[in-house]
């Protein structure tokens, strides 16, 4: 990165100290003043608690494959921060989003945007000028007042629903649902992993009629899953999808996006198959044979994701045990991680990340239960933390625990996972 972008990074990332101010009155504000960019694409808009980055990915790379010019924005990066800007499937260059922020950097300090905020309108901008035809957007948390929010999608999608961020979005599954649901528009579909909760699956058929928004809800629990060289394949009602993503959970993310692309009018078989199966995206039960030893990556950081990941390596290493490398939030549920982390572990490493957000790995020490502690061990940082994994004997090793943990140990194992322009 050079001194410039450095510079510009730091500036933006001390945005965070403006916290997280819930409402679309200063994002609206500066899309207006520079004529509103996020209305210049159709665009489909992204929420929900699990699956997000995954369904994102799949929608981006279905639009390529049908021939248009896209861009994908997500959050938040892995290794660097331009990861969060892709264009025609790769992310792009320092000097396209400096560019922009040069544009914007007035507009961004006079109206006070927080850090998301600023990134979301650099995203809306550097699409318009790049002459993007499709975006599909993340949102970053929640949805109704998400800075995201004020595009008018073509589609909407809401994957799986679970407890995170009960500090902003409620402290029980049905207030966090309805936040997520804030991204249903007026005439707008809706494409929506079904839920459990019965109260919540009201909720969305109460919004949804409110708003005349065709939904569509989509479950997984007949999907048929299989490994493959590739990947694995996916199928429900005869219908069969390769991908390249592994994990039995990927298959709910398949099926909303087939479910969403369609309703965006790409309807062609082979177009959405071969979409789905050229899709990349890195840090989602990602799979390197390293020095003779298997290693997976996986960003996943609540309860619910930790579940799936769990789940994902059982599935394909049944009579195995783990190294688990493991950095978590102070802000996330600790304990809910971690309990499925030891489910699998054969030895836990805790770590640190180098944010401040990051728990120390002491803390997370003292959210394992007394008699689980002789199976783990404390590394100061992700470094030192890599290197003991691969002294360990146990021939897997699992990175997992937080975007920032697994890439932080990328960057230790010298590993490059996105392409670039």
């Amino acid at each position: 990165m050079s001194n410039k972008a450095s510079e510009v990074c730091k500036h933006l990332f001390s945005l965070n100290t403006r916290g997280i101010k819930y409402d679309l009155q200063r994002i609206e504000e500066a899309a207006k003043r520079l004529g509103n960019p996020q209305n210049c694409f159709r665009s489909i808009h992204i929420a929900g608690t699990n699956g997000k980055g995954s369904t994102c990915a799949y929608l981006e790379s279905i639009l390529r494959t049908s021939g248009y010019k896209t861009g994908l924005f997500s959050s938040p990066h892995i290794m660097r921060f331009e990861e969060r800007f892709q264009i025609n499937g790769k992310i792009i260059s320092e000097e396209q989003w400096l560019d922009i922020y040069e544009l914007q950097s007035g507009l961004i300090d006079e109206l006070k945007l927080t850090f998301f905020e600023a990134t979301t309108l650099m995203a809306y901008e550097l699409f318009k000028k790049e002459g993007v035809q499709w975006a599909v957007f993340e949102t970053g948390m929640g949805g109704r007042l998400d800075a995201t929010n004020i595009i008018k999608p073509a589609v909407s999608v809401i994957t799986r629903i679970a407890m995170d961020h009960a500090e902003f979005l409620g402290d029980n599954i049905l207030s966090i649902a309805r936040e997520k649901l804030g991204i249903v528009k007026q005439n707008t579909p809706l494409v929506i992993a079904s839920n459990a909760d019965v109260s919540v699956m009201d909720l969305v058929r109460d919004i949804c009629k409110s708003k005349n928004a065709d939904l569509t809800i989509i479950s997984a629990d007949s999907a048929f899953t299989r490994q493959t060289d590739e990947g694995q394949q996916i199928g429900q009602d005869g219908v069969f999808y390769d991908v390249g993503l592994r994990g039995p959970f990927q298959a709910l993310n398949v099926l909303l996006a087939v479910a969403a692309i369609k309703k965006a009018g790409i309807t062609d078989d082979k177009i959405i198959k071969k979409g789905l199966l050229e899709t990349v995206l890195p840090g989602r039960f990602q799979k390197y044979k390293i020095n003779e030893k298997t290693v997976i990556f996986d960003v996943g950081h609540n309860p619910d994701a930790a579940e799936a990941f769990v789940s994902a390596v059982k599935s394909d290493f049944p009579d195995k045990r783990a190294c688990i490398v493991t950095g978590i939030m102070k802000d996330k549920d600790i304990a809910g991680v971690l309990k499925n982390y030891l489910g699998i572990a054969g030895d836990l490493i805790l770590t640190q990340p180098q944010i401040e957000r990051a728990a120390s790995p002491y803390d997370l020490l003292s959210h394992v239960p007394p008699e689980e502690r002789k199976r783990c061990s404390i590394a100061p940082d992700i470094e030192s933390a890599v290197a003991a994994a691969f002294n360990n004997p146990n021939d897997l090793i699992c990175v997992a625990g937080s975007f920032y943990t697994v890439g932080e140990a990328f960057k230790a194992m010298k590993i490059e996972p996105f392409k670039r322009n």
